[in-house]
């Protein structure tokens, strides 16, 4: 009997041993791989995928060198390096219309996790575009290599610490662990990079304050960062790969935020917008159309089904998005100088 008393004392012990690990972890510096800071460490890892978007309209995939483009099915480009992107858009920059350009098959793309898959059509593209998961890249921050990071089985409380070499292999193991809803650690002080300058960073907090501070353009990754018609299908992409809250909403000065947080959006490709209310099952359906008006961009939103999502209807000038995942949009009143600000946030 005093073995067994002892055998379950041990067990106990061993049990509280692995309980305050957790609460230990949890309450330092563990993250979950679902959450928002690790979805941004992703887009800081994975390989660049949206910097082409001008060309392919897919933060999912881009086009590998070699391969060509015809413009408005008339001046074909080769590019072969980098530097051939910059005639190209010279021709695009110079259009006074929205174009069109077509990717001459067969290409190779490659894909956020780096791996490659040649494409002989434009319907293995789209499988391939609607097979991945939509992100767009931030740059600007380079995390200095190698980094250790502390893998938490929280069915078991051990933790594996692995050597991290590159973007590469942080971006996938970060998708590894999304796979079992898992925990990890970054092993803090680490250095990072912002557009050259070198900063210490000792916690998560640290980390997210350094990724949220970013210059808007990081957030927005692309070649053609002069051409409004690329800056708006970018909108169109970042709106319609995802379902948006609304965090902030004020009205003609009143904050009317709390009467939408159990609504849940979302923007589809053939412009419709279907508002679900989470909590009583009701669904309403609206459209949105976004356009560039006299070198403005704005936003569309109108809702007929709803006297609390008639609200939302305006032609909301659209302040910024992607940064790192809202949409800002500002509505001001020309007769009575108030103004009105929307805020979505993408879940």
């Amino acid at each position: 009997m005093k073995h067994f008393y002892l055998i379950v004392l041990i067990f106990l012990f061993a049990s509280c041993q692995d309980e305050e690990l957790f609460e230990q972890v949890e309450n330092s510096t563990t993250l979950s791989s679902q959450s928002e800071l690790s979805k941004l460490i992703a887009r800081l890892t994975q390989n660049p995928t949206a910097f082409d978007d001008f060309i392919d309209n897919s933060n999912s995939l881009s086009l590998e060198f070699p391969f060509e483009v015809t413009v408005n099915s008339e001046t074909t480009f080769s590019l072969t390096q980098l530097s051939d992107y910059q005639p190209l858009i010279d021709e695009l920059s110079s259009q006074t219309e929205d174009y069109t350009i077509t990717i001459n098959y067969p290409v190779d793309v490659s894909l956020p996790n780096y791996e490659l898959v040649p494409i002989q059509n434009q319907a293995e593209f789209d499988a391939v575009n609607a097979s991945v998961e939509g992100s767009s890249e931030i740059n600007c921050l380079e995390y200095n290599y190698p980094l250790n990071v502390n893998i938490f089985d929280a069915d078991n409380a051990v933790t594996i610490r692995k050597t991290v070499g590159n973007r590469a292999q942080l971006f996938n193991l970060i998708q590894n662990l999304r796979q079992n809803n898992s925990f990890y650690q970054i092993v803090y002080p680490i250095n990072i990079s912002v557009n050259g300058n070198i900063q210490s960073i000792s916690s998560n907090l640290d980390l997210n304050s350094a990724i949220e501070n970013l210059p808007t353009e990081c957030f927005n990754p692309t070649l053609l960062n002069n051409n409004n018609f690329s800056r708006l299908q970018q909108f169109i992409t970042f709106i319609t790969s995802g379902q948006f809250i609304i965090i902030n909403f004020v009205d003609d000065g009143n904050n009317e935020t709390l009467i939408y947080e159990d609504y849940r959006f979302t923007f589809d490709t053939n412009n419709t917008i279907l508002a679900e209310n989470i909590i009583n099952g009701n669904t309403f359906t609206g459209v949105w159309f976004a356009e560039i008006d006299e070198d403005e961009f704005i936003f569309d939103i109108d809702f007929q089904e709803s006297d609390i999502l008639d609200e939302l209807d305006e032609d909301w000038l659209i302040e910024a998005f992607a940064n790192p995942n809202k949409i800002e949009l500002l509505d001001k009143d020309d007769d009575t100088g108030e103004e009105s600000l929307l805020i979505f946030e993408k879940i």
